[in-house]
């Protein structure tokens, strides 16, 4: 880690921040745990007990594919007393949350009403939004060739809806700072260009290879990359509240 990291680390330590998550999320875990050099206090816990004292606390949010049970599991977990106690919560669908059938506009608003519910009952509580993760898919002939063995082409179409509802995610919390773009850092190759895949003429985001061994997870080094960019992201958040 850099040093502009480590002071990323040594601000957040006094934080109670709580995170639910699955798969790509337990990514950004390890991420953490393999460069936090002992400053951060990271448990696997929604107790709210947990939050008395400063932690990075990670759960368990409901169960892949259902992003509705996310929401519901979420919103217990702060209602619970989490809410009263926390000062930056947040959590992350996972890619299969999302398929080619997702009414993306009412998924979206679901997750809006409930998270305005959950800032008007918390007003002491930074939320954080994160965007979707994405998936790797093949361009060019590769994909042609899937495209026709299969007759049509589902995680393509999955790919599309997720970045309109990550576009929906930048409109509406872009704005305010309090959005971390998960999908944005996977689809950004180190030297800074973009990774793309083409549809009717439009740049659809796509996961960086480099980034995944398997189409989906993160790889150890990206994972630690993308996991310090979240730091950063919350840090300069919490500098912007304490200084209002």
């Amino acid at each position: 880690m850099a040093a502009t990291a480590q002071v990323h680390w040594d601000r957040l330590s006094r934080k109670r921040i709580c995170f639910g998550h699955q798969s790509v999320g337990k990514n950004l875990i390890d991420g953490l745990m393999a460069g936090r050099q002992g400053r951060l206090n990271l448990v696997e816990s929604s107790d709210p007990e947990t939050f008395r004292h400063p932690v990075f606390a990670h759960f368990r949010v409901g169960q892949n594919r259902d992003p509705l049970a996310k929401f519901e599991d979420f919103k217990s977990v702060m209602t619970s007393g989490v809410g009263e106690s926390v000062d930056v919560a947040f959590f992350k669908l996972c890619y299969v949350d999302i398929t080619d059938c997702t009414d993306v506009g009412n998924l979206f608003n679901t997750y809006r009403r409930m998270m305005d519910d959950l800032v008007l009952t918390y007003p002491a509580v930074t939320f954080l939004h994160v965007t979707v993760p994405l998936r790797r898919l093949e361009n060019g002939v590769l994909q042609w060739i899937k495209t026709q063995w299969r007759g049509d082409d589902r995680e393509r179409l999955a790919q599309i809806k997720r970045h309109a509802y990550n576009e929906l995610l930048r409109a509406a919390y872009g704005p305010s700072g309090r959005l971390f773009d998960l999908a944005a850092e996977e689809a950004t190759y180190a030297d800074g260009r973009a990774s793309i895949i083409r549809h009717q003429g439009r740049a659809i985001p796509n996961l960086v290879s480099d980034y995944t061994d398997d189409g989906g997870h993160l790889n150890e080094r990206a994972a630690e990359r993308i996991a310090a960019r979240l730091l950063a992201c919350i840090d300069s958040i919490e500098e912007a509240v304490s200084d209002q």
